[in-house]
């Protein structure tokens, strides 16, 4: 497969040596830092030969052997793109355009890089002084999955970021846990076909995906069928089927009392008809970004939340952290919370639980053969 090109206005340059303005830049090949190497076209080809024979090793004499020369991070992240992610049946849209944004920012950072001069400390200090916290998680996993895909097309002998840290150790949360009581000060705030979106997200533990997605055909036998968007490819733990409970059931029949008639739980009279809600399958549905900006907007309106940095401002996810919180402290099973949650692993639920304080652990107390062991009445 023919190597991807130099821009027109780099070729005829020493590899990792850039022109910008008439001046004229070196990108170590380990660590991706930039040097300025002057004006002068002559002096910074002669020590870019230098520097590339001294960092380089030998490298792309072996390329040219193995067939491999030339090969870029870009080159991999286009070739990924196309077949893994463009052709990808079983990722859903947002998942899709995610993927696609992360890739073309690795792209315009290090696209540049040859696949044969990437190393393990070359990733790691990508990823350190590029992310924090999740984004550096994300965009980790993305570039493993880069790293594994040209393995087998054979630019790669090894995927270099296995042995790097799969999260930000440094980085804590910073995003606030939502409380009973700024539930209720948005509740209050917000429209009926909002309060009902709310509802539904704190008693079923519902994301906003499928919230938006809720539909009155999806109660059959008693139960309210939901899909967990985020892992329904992944894992059958996606699939849940609730119990019509009293509190559910009296929140459908509210549902149904809005306006206007429609097939869906949370639905509302848009102030606006445009060619994008016509398209949908009806037009009374919300939207997942619907959902959080109508929420956001409401949020800002509590004092308590406003003083609060933009990034620590609670979202409409914490209103699922919330409701498991609510039904631990009614003593639901942990095992129950995370069926409903629809949630693979006890420590993703466990995840949700944890930052709304101190989680007592119930005990027993001492039985009669202490008391005898002590000698005591």
């Amino acid at each position: 497969m023919a190597p991807r090109p130099r821009k027109r206005k780099h070729k005829g340059l020493e590899p990792n040596l850039y022109e910008s303005g008439g001046s004229y830049v070196y990108r170590n090949p380990i660590t991706g830092k930039r040097h300025g190497m002057g004006s002068d076209k002559a002096k910074a080809q002669a020590a870019a030969r230098i520097l590339n024979a001294r960092l380089v090793k030998g490298a792309d004499l072996v390329a040219r052997v193995e067939g491999t020369d030339g090969i870029t991070l870009g080159h991999a992240i286009e070739q990924f793109q196309r077949e893994r992610v463009d052709s990808g049946s079983k990722l859903a849209a947002g998942t899709r355009a995610n993927k696609r944004y992360a890739l073309q920012r690795i792209a315009k950072d290090r696209g540049d890089m040859p696949l044969e001069q990437i190393t393990t400390r070359w990733c790691a200090q990508y990823l350190d002084e590029h992310y924090k916290g999740e984004p550096y998680r994300y965009h980790r996993a993305l570039l493993s999955q880069v790293f594994n895909y040209a393995r087998t097309k054979g630019w790669m002998d090894e995927n270099p970021i296995e042995p790097t840290a799969k999260s930000d150790a440094g980085y804590s949360k910073q995003r606030r846990r939502l409380t009973p009581g700024q539930f209720k000060a948005i509740y209050d705030k917000a429209e009926p076909w909002f309060q009902i979106a709310m509802e539904l997200s704190l008693v079923c533990l519902f994301g906003r995906a499928e919230v938006a997605a809720a539909r009155y055909d999806h109660i059959v036998d008693g139960r309210l069928r939901y899909i967990r968007k985020k892992t329904r490819t992944r894992s059958h733990t996606a699939y849940v089927a609730i119990e019509v409970t009293p509190a559910i059931e009296d929140l459908v029949q509210r549902s149904r009392l809005l306006p206007p008639v429609s097939p869906y739980i949370v639905h509302r009279v848009h102030k606006r008809i445009t060619a994008e809600t016509k398209a949908r399958d009806h037009w009374s549905r919300v939207t997942d970004d619907m959902i959080s900006k109508e929420f956001a907007r409401l949020r800002d309106k509590v004092p308590e939340i406003a003083k609060l940095e933009s990034r620590q401002r609670p979202t409409f996810h914490e209103i699922r952290s919330l409701g498991s919180k609510l039904l631990e402290d009614s003593g639901a099973d942990l095992g129950d919370i995370q069926v409903l949650m629809g949630h693979a692993d006890e420590a993703m639920t466990q995840h949700y639980l944890d930052g709304h304080g101190i989680r007592w652990q119930e005990a027993k107390g001492p039985g009669k053969g202490m008391k005898a062991l002590l000698g005591a009445p």
